[in-house]
């Protein structure tokens, strides 16, 4: 409990870092800890997907996940800003010409195949939607929610859950979660986001700005306890118990960062609307 104590203090302390450094010296700069994310995240999954794959494909696979987000970089802050996603796509696209390119010549099985794949997909699409969440207008608010909701979320819910207790929401994945927990984390994710919007006001092209995070706070607290599931299945899947140990007590990166990755796909969606 201390180690998970002290690595949950030391990750609040750098996003809070990074968000101090986003404000004050230059917004680009929280790419740094979204890259980072994607490097570790991309080479936690293809680890834990090796033995299904090929040594080639999980070395394409960890290029990928180091070149993803500098990629988005380098379009969107020197070619054509607000293009950076374009960039993203193309290289989805030839790093998969690349492993399928890979898996003819070795002959090697489709399911192999679809798994190398996938590691393009996850966690890459949804940490790009984080990165091009920092890039719009209203960026910080949205950082600040995508950092916020799911913490609250997942502390509502352990503490609902272990006071409350009763039926588990989904044994098999994991047993610990409770439907008391989860409408627990949908409080959290509620009291996380109006909190953020108190101590944080901003201007938003809604009716009612506390209705708009009320309802923000429901549906990213919803995505981030299916986040939570969809880690859980991967991890049943490929026999292991964390993606990583870089954060004792926690697990790996993607182990903490799985449903504040889904929450900031609809927070990124609502802010590039508002």
């Amino acid at each position: 409990m201390l180690k998970r104590t002290i690595s949950g203090g030391v990750f609040v302390a750098i996003i809070v870092g990074f968000l101090i450094l986003r404000e004050q010296v230059d917004s680009c700069l929280f790419q740094i800890l979204n890259w980072f994310f994607m490097a570790v995240g991309t080479f936690e999954l293809a680890r834990a997907l090796k033995p299904f794959t090929s040594t080639g494909a999980f070395v394409i696979s960890i290029v990928f996940g180091v070149v993803f987000l500098p990629t988005y970089a380098v379009m969107e802050y020197l070619i054509f800003p607000s293009f950076g996603y374009l960039a993203c796509i193309g290289l989805i696209v030839l790093f998969a010409i690349v492993l399928c390119s890979l898996y003819r010549l070795l002959k090697l099985n489709g399911k192999g195949l679809l798994l190398s794949l996938f590691t393009l997909l996850y966690p890459a699409i949804f940490i790009i939607c984080m990165a091009m969440a920092n890039d719009l207008d209203k960026g910080f608010t949205a950082m600040l929610l995508i950092f916020v909701i799911s913490p609250c979320t997942d502390t509502f819910a352990y503490l609902v859950g272990s006071l409350i207790g009763g039926k588990k929401m989904c044994p098999k994945l994991s047993p610990k979660k409770t439907w008391s927990g989860g409408i627990g984390g949908l409080l959290g994710g509620v009291v996380g986001s109006l909190l953020a919007y108190l101590i944080f006001p901003v201007e938003v092209n809604f009716f009612s700005p506390i209705l708009l995070f009320i309802i923000v706070g429901v549906f990213a607290s919803v995505l981030t306890q299916v986040g939570d599931l969809f880690e859980s299945f991967i991890k049943r899947k490929a026999g292991i118990k964390d993606m990583g140990n870089i954060m004792p007590g926690h697990g790996g990166v993607l182990d903490r960062i799985d449903g504040t990755m889904f929450a900031s796909v609809l927070i990124f969606i609502v802010f590039a609307l508002v």
